[in-house]
């Protein structure tokens, strides 16, 4: 038998024939290039622009230079702000700093204990950051202690205010820079000063021990050095060649200079100077005087014996 089926119109029934959705091309590109345009955009905005560019520089600065010391004592010793330990044996006036602040110059004197090698006689503080003010400390036989060039702290122990910039003690308090001193009885001026600068003068009966604490200043110099982390250029030649051998014309802030003396010991050590370096002081030291004069051969002992810490002591060893 044969089984045959056929359809009769479109069907029976209630249900519709319903065609599937067409595959559409247009959803996918626009699902794919909505992310794409984002990321188009994205890039567009972090690329660096063709005409202009943009640099970040980082800097650092250098760190403050933090206070150092200067010490003087004795015939007169030193140590520098850099630690330098030159000598200056040869009797004047001395820049101990020079800047365009602070001004602080010593007269050094030779005294019969010292065979005439000098030892600082004398103090005097000064310059643009006082004001025009000076404070002058000298040993216990010079004098009393001048502020302005009037006598000041007559008393002991006293205290000045110096116009609201400064501040002066006298007393007993203060550690001492050689404690050889320490069989005496201590008078010490401590001034407290503009620009952190802090002084501790030790007054003896014909001499001065002192204590300088400060912060490099623009253009610094002097017998504490010039305050550049550099030991090696603060011998006494150096700093002569760099400021002159004495403090110069018209520049002077004591109320007059002392006369030059020199002592026989001394002239002894020139004897013995080398050969290099007298010719040296030779012809440097003209500027001081005429040659054999007192200035010049002050100078010219502090070129020879300079880098000697202890001249005192070779020229006593030596019978001078």
């Amino acid at each position: 038998t044969e089984t045959s089926y056929k359809f009769v119109g479109k069907g029976a029934g209630n249900l519709s024939m319903i065609s599937p959705k067409a595959f559409s091309y247009s959803r996918i590109a626009c699902m794919v290039s909505v992310p794409l345009l984002l990321l188009l955009l994205l890039f567009l905005m972090m690329r660096p622009s063709a005409t202009t560019t943009s640099t970040t520089l980082w800097t650092t600065q250098a760190p403050a230079r933090q206070p150092a010391t200067c010490e003087f004592w004795g015939d007169p010793h030193v140590r520098t702000f850099d630690g330098g330990r030159p000598s200056f044996y040869g009797e004047g006036e001395w820049w101990i700093v020079k800047s365009s602040t602070v001004w602080i110059q010593g007269r050094f004197k030779g005294t019969q204990y010292t065979k005439g090698l000098a030892a600082t006689k004398k103090i005097i503080v000064g310059g643009p950051f006082l004001k025009g003010h000076t404070i002058a400390v000298g040993s216990l036989e010079s004098g009393p202690i001048l502020i302005d060039g009037q006598p000041q702290l007559i008393t002991f122990p006293s205290r000045y205010d110096l116009a609201g910039l400064a501040s002066v003690s006298y007393n007993s308090d203060g550690e001492l820079v050689d404690h050889a001193t320490a069989i005496w009885e201590k008078k010490v001026v401590t001034m407290d000063l503009p620009l952190g600068v802090r002084m501790e003068v030790f007054r003896w009966t014909n001499y001065l021990d002192f204590r300088l604490t400060m912060t490099p200043q623009p253009g610094q110099d002097g017998c504490c050095g010039n305050f550049d982390n550099n030991p090696a250029n603060d011998d006494s030649r150096e700093v002569m060649e760099r400021l002159g051998a004495r403090v110069g014309p018209g520049d002077n802030m004591f109320n007059h200079r002392t006369i030059i003396g020199f002592s026989d010991v001394e002239q002894k050590l020139l004897g013995m100077c080398a050969s290099e370096k007298s010719a040296d002081a030779d012809n440097f030291c003209v500027q001081s005087g005429p040659p054999g004069s007192p200035p010049f051969n002050s100078c010219k002992i502090d070129i020879c014996f300079g880098a000697n810490q202890h001249a005192l002591r070779m020229s006593k060893a030596l019978g001078l």
